[in-house]
């Protein structure tokens, strides 16, 4: 057993940490500052969450504090305890793949709850948000392309959310025929 808290979110963020002083020692804000340039579509985290996860992953031993710089700034580094954790984490642990969504709790109720009209309009602003979604991050790849190697864990990470992106223009469209066909 692991030792990290349980809670769903936390536990996530916990192990994301981990994942990202596996490369290299870091302090909590520049930790912060990958988690809203790098990461923010693969896993948000906001700054009041990261400074409690870091002392917890402190505190079980699994980082640890390399270095104290100016204004009392800790750089954390993961400890071998904090790379076993990881390692077993992304092994031997089965993700949670149960959908949490609102997108997906609404693509549920769309036609319960709405007249045709209204589901093609919620459809087609849902269309125009993943649309450019899928453009913006398109275009980050593209220019990322250059500068990282394909295998590179962030372009694997955004190659998954240009699918999923893909993935939901077309539901888009083929729920759209769907209502368009009962009219």
């Amino acid at each position: 057993m692991s030792g990290l808290a349980k809670t769903e979110v936390d536990l996530s963020l916990q192990h994301a940490v981990l994942g990202l002083l596996s490369v290299a020692p870091a302090s909590g804000y520049e930790l912060a500052k990958h988690f809203e340039q790098t990461l923010p579509r693969v896993w948000h985290a906001q700054n009041p969450q990261l400074y409690p996860v870091l002392s917890k992953l402190a505190a079980s031993g699994k980082i640890e504090v390399s270095a104290q710089g100016p204004r009392n700034r800790s750089t954390y580094a993961l400890t071998p305890a904090g790379r076993g954790e990881l390692r077993h984490w992304l092994v031997e642990v089965e993700p949670d793949r149960t959908m949490r969504s609102e997108v997906y709790l609404r693509a549920f109720l769309l036609t319960f709850a709405l007249s045709a009209k209204d589901a093609l309009e919620v459809l087609d602003r849902e269309a125009k948000v993943w649309q450019r979604e899928r453009d913006g991050l398109a275009s980050f790849i593209a220019e990322s392309e250059q500068f990282v190697a394909p295998h590179d864990s962030h372009m694997i990470a955004y190659d998954l959310t240009l699918r999923l992106a893909d993935a939901m223009l077309g539901w888009c469209d083929e729920t759209r025929r769907r209502i368009e066909a009962r009219l």
